[in-house]
């Protein structure tokens, strides 16, 4: 139900929730259309990879829409007009497990592919670099085989809604979303609900399922991750003992506070588009603008700042991710080797030497 509330605060209209089936809507037609043009009314970014795909062994069902999230997975999006009938977990669940083995090669082909069909003139290496620029997750170099799932539907049964918690308390990464139609005058608004997880219970929901994860032993990656980053943190304290207490983790990253909120000095390798291993300081203001105008201020004064780094070259990115923007050394080599502790804990000193009283400047002008 919508309320229309008038400049007096009194409720003018009732307008009640509808079904697509009774306004004319078609699954295909129009639903999986807006969808592909506006991914983000599924919650979060998303980058389209095809739609209706139906080659898929021994199968001739049609996988609605394939994506890719910001970390780097696979997403399969199942939709229905509708109530989701019976069985679309399990269908999902099917879409899911072919794609599994898709690698980052097919990925281009398919969006290749689709870009083709829907007239936009794009080359591979572009499709490669669109999306190396719109995975933000810096170890990815290729797709993992748990794809996750989206199931869109006007509305859920119990006991689909029953399996999909079973199915997430069972690792599987598993979203039920509802679309509301409502008609208005002519128009159709929409209004998109995430209905598992509850978003009230998220951010538990999630805890959970990283504290099953993490209980269980590290992978080979994650103990090379924690190894390196425990003798980073040994050299780095006998350096600057007073800085930090961080223990080593075992992400790809690994940050320093340096003092000033929403900008952090961070480590960490990249996986694409080449094996890196980076020292940087992040600026992650929640405005755009806020992220510009501190690291405009650095780089105008960039032929000074390079100075302090005669080894390397300082890079400047003025909008990473969604919004963010970070300055960064980078050594092209991944490896979990001494080297590159050396070079870590000297650029990072520098850094902390370097940015800190340049920090204090910028924050004294506002």
């Amino acid at each position: 139900m919508i309320l229309v509330i008038g400049s007096d605060k009194e409720v003018k209209e009732v307008i009640e929730e509808s079904k697509f089936s009774e306004l004319g809507v078609w699954e295909r037609k129009h639903v999986e259309n807006w969808i592909l043009d506006y991914p983000e009314i599924l919650g979060e970014d998303l980058l389209i990879i095809t739609s209706e795909y139906d080659r898929f062994n021994k199968t001739r069902n049609r996988l609605d829409i394939l994506a890719i999230d910001k970390n780097g997975k696979l997403v399969v999006i199942e939709l229905k007009r509708d109530v989701a009938e019976k069985y679309v977990d399990l269908q999902a669940i099917h879409y899911a497990a072919f794609c599994s083995t898709l690698n980052l090669e097919q990925v281009i082909d398919l969006m290749l592919e689709y870009n083709e069909k829907t007239d936009k003139k794009i080359s591979r290496d572009d499709i490669d670099s669109k999306i190396s620029d719109f995975i933000i997750n810096s170890e990815f170099s290729d797709f993992d085989n748990q794809p996750r799932i989206m199931l869109v539907a006007n509305d859920f049964r119990e006991e689909t809604l029953s399996a999909v918690l079973w199915l997430r308390d069972n690792g599987i990464d598993i979203t039920c979303i509802k679309l509301d139609p409502y008609k208005i005058d002519n128009k159709i608004v929409i209004k998109s609900e995430v209905l598992v997880p509850l978003p009230e219970a998220i951010n538990y929901i999630i805890q959970a399922e990283q504290k099953r994860k993490t209980s269980q032993e590290f992978t080979r990656r994650q103990k090379q991750y924690y190894e390196f980053w425990a003798k980073v943190l040994e050299e780095f304290k006998k350096k600057l003992p007073d800085v930090t207490s961080r223990r080593a983790t075992k992400d790809s990253w690994m940050g320093l506070g340096i003092g000033y909120g929403n900008t952090h000095l961070e480590w960490y390798f990249r996986r694409r588009p080449e094996e890196s291993f980076c020292v940087s300081i992040h600026f992650e203001y929640p405005n755009y603008e806020d992220n510009r105008r501190v690291i405009d201020y650095f780089y105008n004064k960039r032929d000074i700042l390079q100075k302090e780094f005669p080894e390397d070259e300082l890079i400047f990115q003025k909008k990473w991710g969604r919004k963010w923007a970070q300055i960064f050394l980078k050594r092209e080599d991944g490896d979990f080797n001494a080297e590159n502790i050396s070079w870590g804990v000297d650029r990072m000193v520098k850094f902390h030497e370097v940015f800190k009283p340049e920090l204090k400047k910028y924050f004294a002008k506002k």
